[in-house]
């Protein structure tokens, strides 16, 4: 984990009662984000676990060997998260894309958010928010936001996002139509 890198240490007595408490909002996700990772220290994705009633579950999941653009495996670690999901009984998930270096997401960083988003819905696990940590803070991200990033193939006549997996709203996938924040 990013505790230990470069003396970053979190902040035990928020993180505690931060573990403790249901992540209702968007506000809340930010906040358990930023206890458990204060800084961008390596480019990885951070898996995390919520309970029925939104507390978080006590286990994290760093994946720091994802390539650098969404392929075939995005299927793999959507099963493997959906697996998990399974054993640690939990209700939904948190991704945190851990940028280091960056001030903003890039077109391949939004490709990730789309095609997780796709993955987790064809594999039944509810997320709850993608969260984006960089050199620019930390805060939720919405594909609602990829209007008007260069590069980023995929805005329907209406403005509005459409992944690659779900084309229409008659499949068992996210339906087509992706907004990640809530």
């Amino acid at each position: 984990m990013a505790f230990g890198d470069a003396g970053v240490m979190p902040d035990t007595d928020m993180l505690d009662r931060l573990i403790r408490t249901p992540v209702r909002t968007d506000d809340d996700v930010v906040d358990l984000v930023t206890a458990l990772l204060e800084r961008p220290v390596t480019r990885q994705c951070w898996v995390l676990f919520l309970d029925r009633r939104a507390v978080p579950v006590p286990f994290v999941m760093p994946i720091s060997d994802l390539p650098w653009q969404p392929d075939e495996h995005v299927e793999d670690f959507a099963a493997l998260v959906a697996d998990v999901v399974g054993h640690v009984s939990a209700a939904e998930v948190v991704l945190v894309w851990e940028r280091p270096g960056e001030s903003r997401l890039f077109p391949v960083d939004w490709e990730w958010v789309d095609a997780c988003a796709c993955a987790f819905a064809e594999h039944h696990v509810r997320i709850r928010a993608q969260v984006a940590v960089h050199t620019g803070g930390v805060a939720t991200v919405s594909l609602d936001e990829v209007d008007g990033v260069d590069g980023v193939d995929g805005v329907d006549g209406d403005g509005g996002r459409r992944c690659d997996c779900c084309p229409t709203d008659d499949d068992d996938g996210c339906g087509g139509a992706l907004a990640l924040a809530s």
